[in-house]
């Protein structure tokens, strides 16, 4: 019983229309090559450049106002064929080019999702600013010319 609540509670988290920072390896074409980053020799040897790619159109993990975001915030990694391309060659390993890779991925997704959620200034939130800024200014204005007086109270006294 606790188990298929569970499961019932994974598949509705799935389905929500935020990312949960779960990405389906097994959906996600890694492709090597060899790296021009750091490693000396071994770059010459060992595929160790990692580049993940996906078509974006067919990632059911992810909602369809985030994929048209993502499509036009990350335009420029899109290709012709419609595959989101990521690749890393930070490091001479292998493994951690692939979790640099998904960890670059990851972090779009997220830093996308917050801009989604943002919300836009209307004209009264701007009037309610503007009106905080004024009266800002008049205070530290203010504080200003006390300071100013109280210096100008410290000089010299005449007898």
């Amino acid at each position: 019983m606790l188990r298929s609540r569970l499961l019932i509670q994974h598949l509705q988290l799935a389905r929500s229309s935020t990312f949960n920072g779960i990405i389906p390896t097994d959906k996600i074409e890694k492709r090597f090559s060899l790296s021009s980053g750091p490693g000396g020799q071994n770059v010459n040897k060992n595929a160790t450049k990692v580049e993940i790619r996906f078509k974006l159109g067919e990632a059911t993990w992810l909602d369809d106002t985030l994929k048209d975001s993502i499509s036009e915030k990350l335009a420029h990694r899109i290709n012709s064929a419609g595959e989101l391309i990521i690749d890393s060659d930070r490091t001479r390993h292998r493994h951690l080019n692939v979790a640099d890779c998904f960890d670059k991925l990851r972090s779009e997704i997220y830093a996308i999702q917050e801009d989604q959620g943002k919300r836009t200034i209307s004209e009264k939130d701007e009037k309610i600013l503007r009106d905080r800024q004024i009266l800002s200014n008049q205070r530290r204005l203010a504080e200003k010319r006390k300071l100013a007086e109280k210096r100008e109270f410290r000089g010299a006294v005449e007898l």
